[in-house]
């Protein structure tokens, strides 16, 4: 078993590794900052030596002499008092330029690092099954991969790197103490090992009430999220109140969570202050005795009282990063668990779909999201390359899950049945192969608040300007774009330059033309349009089909006037299949029937 802290450590390793000059540079820039707390304290201590009355050179240390020989032969204090004073401000200068920079270099780390963790954790994320997504609301994700980064940033840059910092100012401070007196070193050496071995006893104090509450969190953003997403619904038919119930609901669960894990940290700060506290009684307790046996000077009683409080810097330092280390558990755990998340949809093919239309084949397929309540029961049809189905049937059918299969946003059984494209069993088909010669548009389009070209070519900046114009013109959107006041580049929004559900089929569309698949998959696309934009819709499929395999979901008899086959499902039985042709001239067909009275519900009833 690990021990608690590898897992930081694992942590810090893998993301701070592409990293190793900065962390090398802001290790410089510490370790310098430390040593000039250390030295500048007793340059204070000397000048106070040097000025009291009756004192000469000969009371400064013997380090301090040395350097004064190298810049003058004078003897007399007044020169070395401004020496001391000098050296004193410029060295308080460059402490707090280092200090400074060494900020600039940690959140420049910080970020890199921490952008890197989060842009893993949303690939990994993205790639998982729709079983995941369905039980993750969008909101709730958001607030996992961006807030618990968020509570990693300064942790997974400085950590390890102030955590040995403090100590090496601990130690300096620790033996300089020795050097003046092996009672103060004592004193301070107890006091530091006290507070050391309390603050490891009381890491992981909060850690567990850190964790419930980014999952309180996530929670609340969840169900913010998914309020918005329904707020047309939610104002249409009187539930706000209800809605803003929910909200306050889990907006109380995460206070009362905050609450509880911010009381447990201060109370881990009350008892590490509590010990520090005692640092007042050490700065003057041995140092006024051995002053009054001449064994100290005034000048080390105020370096004993400055150490004192750079003591408590490190002290502090360390306390602080034990906080984060407590609240970056919560948030590692969290992350790790997204991380050893495994999709269900095993990419182990090695097959590879060839160019052209595709023949598709569903072999006495079943299939089922939950245990034992199947959806599509036994079902067998067979598309020839180049020709396209119609699939009818009233919701909830079926029909929507038999395109998520063919994309393998979910897997079959093995002893279900099979899909099989050219021939070849979907699994065994390389994933983003697969994915790659398949394009599906559903009713549903989701566009980005983003450029027209963005939203068309889905951020792929490969793809010429001409050709994306060109698409736009073929697909009948010409005097759309024209209208356009930056051409590709007018950002899409709800505002001025908003487009209509039709407008927004179309640009699915254009989509498809960019990615110009081998099979074409449209689920309901013309549900919600009106009859001229179905009109340009339906003529910019048409083109689209041409050369391709294509399957369309229909919710309108009008799309499936140029289809080749005709199935019509309900309850994931397959009450017809067979030529459109054939179909529409038997009088005994439900296609027949349907065509008459034009009510896919009332023929499945």
């Amino acid at each position: 078993m690990k021990v608690p802290l590898q897992k930081y450590w694992d942590v810090q390793k893998k993301y701070l590794a592409p990293f190793k000059k900065r962390v090398i540079l802001l290790a410089f820039l510490l370790a310098s900052g430390t040593v000039l707390l250390v030295v500048t304290p007793l340059i204070i201590e000397n000048y106070i030596n040097l000025a009291i009355q009756d004192s000469s050179l000969e009371d400064l240390s013997g380090f301090f002499r040395a350097i004064l020989r190298l810049f003058t032969d004078n003897d007399t204090i007044f020169p070395v008092l401004i020496f001391l004073a000098s050296a004193y401000i410029f060295l308080m200068f460059i402490q707090q330029a280092v200090s400074l920079f060494s900020v600039y270099v940690g959140q420049n780390l910080s970020w890199s690092s921490t952008n890197m963790l989060r842009s893993d954790l949303t690939e990994h994320c993205v790639k998982l099954d729709m079983t995941f997504h369905n039980e993750h609301k969008p909101g709730e994700m958001i607030e996992k991969i961006d807030g618990d980064i968020n509570t990693l940033a300064q942790f997974l840059s400085q950590f390890s790197i102030q955590l040995v910092t403090s100590l090496l100012l601990i130690i300096g401070v620790l033996v300089t103490f020795f050097v003046k007196h092996w009672t103060l070193g004592l004193s301070f050496s107890a006091f530091t090992l006290l507070a050391i071995i309390v603050m490891y006893k009381m890491r992981n104090f909060s850690v567990k009430s850190w964790e419930k509450q980014r999952e309180a969190s996530a929670d609340m953003f969840g169900t913010i999220e998914e309020s918005l997403s329904a707020i047309e619904d939610i104002r249409a038919n009187g539930g706000v109140s209800n809605a803003m119930r929910k909200f306050f609901h889990y907006s109380k669960i995460n206070y009362k969570s905050f609450h509880r894990a911010l009381v447990r940290d201060q109370l881990f700060v009350i008892t590490i202050w509590g010990i520090i506290a005692l640092i007042n009684t050490l700065v003057f307790a041995p140092s006024i005795p051995l002053f009054n046996k001449g064994i100290i000077t005034l000048g080390t009683i105020f370096l004993v009282q400055v150490y004192a409080g750079i003591l408590l810097r490190p002290i502090f330092v360390i306390t602080r990063q034990m906080q984060n280390l407590q609240k970056a558990g919560a948030s590692i755990d969290r992350i790790n668990k997204l991380f050893q998340t495994e999709t269900k949809i095993e990419d182990n093919g090695t097959e590879e779909i060839i160019p052209g239309p595709i023949a598709i084949e569903f072999d006495d397929l079943s299939f089922s999201y939950l245990e034992d309540e199947y959806v599509l029961n036994n079902i067998s049809f067979k598309i020839e390359p180049g020709k396209t189905l119609g699939i009818v049937g009233h919701t909830g059918s079926g029909k929507t899950t038999i395109s998520r299969l063919l994309f393998r946003l979910y897997d079959i059984k093995p002893d279900n049945g099979s899909i099989k494209l050219n021939d070849i069993a979907v699994n065994d088909i390389a994933l983003n192969d697969l994915r790659d010669k398949i394009s599906y548009v559903t009713q549903s389009v989701e566009l980005f608040q983003a450029s027209v070209r963005e939203n068309i070519s889905l951020f792929d900046e490969r793809i010429p300007d001409q050709r994306i114009e060109s698409i736009l013109l073929d697909i009948g959107l010409g005097d759309w774009f024209d209208k356009l006041p930056k051409g590709l580049n007018t950002i899409i929004s709800s505002s001025e330059h908003g487009i209509s559900a039709g407008e927004a089929q179309l640009l699915a569309l254009a989509r498809v033309f960019i990615k110009s698949p081998n099979l074409v998959v449209l689920d309901e696309a013309s549900s919600r349009l009106d009859p001229v934009t179905e009109n340009l819709l339906e003529r910019a499929i048409e083109k689209l089909l041409i050369n391709r395999t294509g399957i369309i979901i229909a919710h309108r008899l009008s799309t499936l006037q140029k289809v080749d086959e005709i199935l019509i499902i309900d309850k994931g039985n397959i009450l017809e299949y067979g030529k459109r042709e054939d179909l529409e001239k038997d009088t005994d067909s439900k296609f027949y029937h349907l065509l008459q009275t034009g009510e896919i519900e009332e023929l499945l009833k």
